[in-house]
């Protein structure tokens, strides 16, 4: 038997955060997604695998565009023409919707209901194959479902499909549940989704995150992919391939200038370049120390992003030599020792403008803004002063009580 195990394809992703880049280079961002799992469905073709499992999180939100539906249905018809099943389980971002009841899947797609069911696959070899699972109806499972699916079938082999979360006793949302009870039901191989590094929970039989196909910002780095599970001496044996279309990084590099300036840190960034080709194209977000702060002037360029888009547009051949893109830098300052606990509004101002970079704001409101209002929110304009004037409200706060204590 030879199957894959795919999760977290996260169509339609909208990386936010990534508006000020090239508009060639954005488009290619934004189809990453697409990319990368389509490389899922190159896979089984080339392999001839007996089925494929997509274990949740399809899209990255319940309203799917018409692109990525139309998608999705091409991909599974190329496997149906080679008569690959294909089961699948929607996530909690892509939870049974209204949308889903009105698209018609190809013959060879099974999705998985609201409650847990079991579908029995006859493989071409002869031998059967039972899996059971099922699909989100909204966006949280609070409840722990392992109740509800049934011990190991009379069939050859016995697979689990699960979209959730190790239990951890409280603000459990994603289909909370433990390793022993998935070992209990005495399952040849559950293939898991919703954690998007992957990850063995266990080894013999494999249970096992097989992480997200494309990472989607700076906090999920490093190639992703999926599983090739093959049988091996009554054993499945899971073997991971990669698909990422881009790769995030973010390497640290100290600039060595006593009194660094944007030029010299522009000039020392583009031979780090230079001399660090990368085999798959990355997105890189840098973190540069530097040894002293920069004057004021340049620290409003970094602040406002002009000189991001001055160097992303003055190296743009070196970035496409090297196939590393800088979409974002984040800077380590030395740190400066306060004479007096006063808060300065001189400071205040400097720092805020370094803080409240859109890079910044992407790392901190991060996985957030997967949520549909949350995105609108956080799109909006005037999102990111009001942010920053509730800081200063806060910042000044604080300092009042301090001079409220020291009198």
């Amino acid at each position: 038997m030879k199957f894959i195990h795919a999760a977290d394809l996260h169509l339609d992703s909208p990386f936010l955060g990534l508006q000020d880049l090239p508009t060639s280079l954005l488009t290619q961002i934004r189809e990453s997604t697409f990319t990368a799992a389509t490389r899922v469905f190159d896979r089984a073709l080339a392999e001839q695998v007996d089925f494929v499992l997509l274990a949740g999180d399809l899209f990255d939100r319940a309203e799917q565009s018409v692109a990525a539906q139309a998608y999705l249905i091409e991909q599974f018809d190329r496997l149906n023409q080679a008569k690959i099943p294909v089961v699948v389980g929607f996530g909690n971002h892509d939870y049974l919707a209204d949308q889903h009841l009105s698209i018609t899947y190809p013959d060879n797609v099974t999705v998985m209901g609201p409650q847990v069911t079991t579908v029995t696959l006859n493989l071409r070899d002869g031998q059967t194959v039972a899996i059971s699972g099922f699909s989100y109806d909204q966006r949280w499972v609070t409840h722990d479902p392992l109740a509800a699916f049934p011990e190991h079938a009379e069939t050859d082999w016995h697979l689990g499909m699960l979209h959730g979360a190790v239990a951890t006793g409280s603000g459990d949302h994603y289909a909370p549940f433990t390793v022993a009870e998935l070992l209990a039901k005495r399952y040849d191989y559950w293939a898991l989704g919703h954690i998007h590094q992957r990850q063995f929970l266990n080894e013999n039989p494999p249970i096992l995150y097989a992480g997200n196909t494309q990472g989607r910002d700076r906090t999920e780095t490093g190639e992703r992919g999926a599983y090739l599970v093959t049988s091996q001496d009554h054993r499945l044996v899971p073997v991971f391939f990669p698909t990422s279309a881009l790769v995030w990084t973010n390497p640290a590099l100290t600039i060595e200038t006593p009194n660094p300036t944007l030029a010299e840190i522009s000039d020392q960034l583009a031979t780090w370049l230079t001399q660090n080709f990368a085999a798959t194209p990355e997105l890189v977000v840098p973190t540069l120390a530097l040894s002293k702060s920069l004057s004021a002037a340049d620290q409003a360029q970094m602040a406002n992003g002009d000189w991001l888009a001055l160097f992303q547009r003055t190296h743009r051949r070196t970035m496409q030599t090297a196939q590393r893109v800088v979409v974002a830098v984040r800077w380590k300052l030395p740190v400066a020792t306060a004479e007096t606990p006063q808060l300065d509004t001189r400071y205040w101002a400097t720092s805020a403008d370094q803080i409240f970079t859109p890079g910044n704001l992407q790392d901190l409101f991060g996985k957030l803004v997967q949520e549909p209002a949350l995105a609108e929110w956080f799109a909006d304009p005037t999102t990111a002063p009001e942010l920053r004037e509730g800081a200063a409200k806060l910042l000044a706060a604080l300092a009042g009580e301090e001079d409220d204590h020291a009198s």
